[in-house]
C-alpha cells in the first residue's frame, strides 16, 4: 500500500497569511479534501493536523519521517500580491519535481492560473524550506492561491472550491504514485447518509463529537449541510467536512 503524508500549514496561534481569507483555515479544508480523495482510492495517509491547533513545522517533519511515506505534500496558501498556484520541489529534482509538475497539471485543469514549479535554496546551497530539506521522502510545498489578492481569493473562499483544489492535489499525487484514478465523486443531497471527518470544526467555535458513525442529510444550502438522525438536527457543517457513505 502506498503512503502519503499531508502537512497542513500553520494552525492554532499561527494563522499564516491573512487577507481576504485566513490561510490556516483554507489550508485545513484543502488538506482534508486531498486526504479524503486519496483514502477512498486505497492510499494510506497521515495528516499533520485535523483541526485548528498549533502545528510547528519541526513536529510535522518528525511525524512525516516516522510515518515513512512514499511522498509528502505540504498544503499552504500564498501572500504578497501575486496571483495563482505555485509549488516548490527539492533542488535536485527527481520524484519531487515530477510530483510538483503532476499537481500543477491537475490544478490548471480546474481553471487556476499557475506561476510554475520552482526551487528555492538557502545560503548553504540546500533547500530553503525545512519541510523539503529535512523530510526523508520526496516532498513538495503547494501554495494554492494568494489570500491577499481579491480575484484569487474570490475563486477560493468557499468549501466546494477548496474541495476542488484539494482533489486536484490528490490527482497529481496519484499520477506520481502510478495509481489509476477512478473519479467517483458524488454530489451530496438531502436523504444521503454521510460520515463526519475527525475533529472538524462546526458552528465556527466547537469541535464535532462523533456520537454516531453516520448521519442523515436534512438540508443542503450551498456549502452548508444540516445533518442529524432522521429529522432531528445535530449540526450544520461545511460540505468539505463530510463524506458520503455509499450503499
Amino acid at each position: 500500500m502506498k503512503k502519503v503524508f499531508i502537512s497542513i500549514g500553520h494552525g492554532g496561534k499561527d494563522t499564516g497569511a491573512v487577507g481576504y481569507v485566513v490561510e490556516k483555515n483554507a489550508n485545513l479544508c484543502v488538506g482534508l479534501s486531498c486526504n479524503s480523495y486519496l483514502s477512498k482510492r486505497g492510499v494510506k495517509t497521515q495528516l499533520s493536523r485535523e483541526k485548528d491547533e498549533n502545528d510547528p513545522v519541526q513536529e510535522e517533519i518528525r511525524e512525516c519521517n516516522n510515518f515513512d511515506p512514499d511522498l509528502a505534500v505540504s498544503v499552504h496558501s500564498n501572500a504578497g500580491g501575486g496571483i495563482g498556484f505555485e509549488a516548490y520541489y527539492h533542488y535536485r529534482g527527481g520524484t519531487s519535481k515530477k510530483l510538483a509538475e503532476n499537481i500543477e497539471d491537475e490544478v490548471i485543469k480546474i481553471g487556476q492560473k499557475s506561476r510554475g514549479v520552482k526551487i528555492r535554496r538557502n545560503s548553504q546551497g540546500s533547500d530553503y524550506y525545512a519541510f523539503i530539506r529535512e523530510t526523508k521522502c520526496p516532498a513538495v510545498i503547494c501554495e494554492g492561491f494568494f489570500v491577499d489578492n481579491k480575484e484569487d481569493s474570490e475563486n477560493y473562499n468557499e468549501s466546494h472550491e477548496y474541495k476542488k483544489l484539494g482533489e486536484s492535489y490528490a490527482k497529481g499525487i496519484l499520477k506520481t504514485l502510478g495509481i489509476k484514478d477512478e473519479d467517483d465523486t458524488e454530489e451530496i443531497k438531502v436523504g444521503d447518509k454521510v460520515k463526519v471527518l475527525k475533529n472538524v470544526q462546526y458552528n465556527s467555535d466547537k469541535t464535532f463529537k462523533l456520537w454516531f458513525k453516520e448521519y442523515d442529510v436534512i438540508s443542503v444550502n450551498g456549502d452548508r449541510v444540516v445533518i442529524g438522525i432522521k429529522d432531528s438536527v445535530t449540526a450544520a457543517v461545511n460540505i468539505c467536512n463530510i463524506e458520503k457513505i455509499k450503499d
